[in-house]
């Protein structure tokens, strides 16, 4: 690994991470421009593209927690591929806020003085969640759970 040229690699980690940051924008933003800005509007629609692009049949669900809501089709090969861009997708267009929210332009976007404090627990919230796949949804769901105690 010495012989790596760290900063070759980690410029084009950097515009890596520039163009999904800017992707991630733009599918907020056409989605809220579709009324699609919630999970619920936007469920159906990136279900039905990860469907489509990975050759993934939907089926009917008939488990408990999903029943009679169209599913990626688990038996099918193209499932793991499917369901990984198809979650992707929505945690990108609902990252940690909702999308209506995010795809204002920074005139209209409400600001918020954040205590260090909170700033700094924040901060060591996401470092730890980085260890897990889905950081952020993890981040977020553990917030949530933290409230509703």
């Amino acid at each position: 690994m010495s012989n790596v040229n760290h900063a070759l690699a980690f410029t084009a980690l950097n515009q890596y991470a520039a163009a999904v940051n800017e992707g991630v924008k733009q599918l907020r933003t056409t989605f809220v421009s579709l009324n699609l800005g919630t999970a619920e509007d936007a469920r159906p629609v990136i279900l039905a593209w990860a469907s489509q692009k990975y050759g993934c049949p939907l089926v009917t669900s008939e488990s408990n927690r999903n029943k009679g809501q169209m599913v990626l089709d688990r038996k099918h090969d193209a499932f793991m591929r499917a369901d990984k861009a198809f979650k992707r997708a929505m945690d990108d267009l609902m990252g940690d806020a909702d999308a209506k929210v995010s795809a204002k332009s920074e005139g209209e976007a409400e600001e918020y003085e954040i205590p260090e404090e909170l700033l700094k627990a924040a901060q060591r919230l996401a470092k730890l969640a980085q260890q897990y796949e889905g950081a952020r949804k993890l981040a977020s769901r553990a917030l949530a759970t933290a409230f509703a105690k």
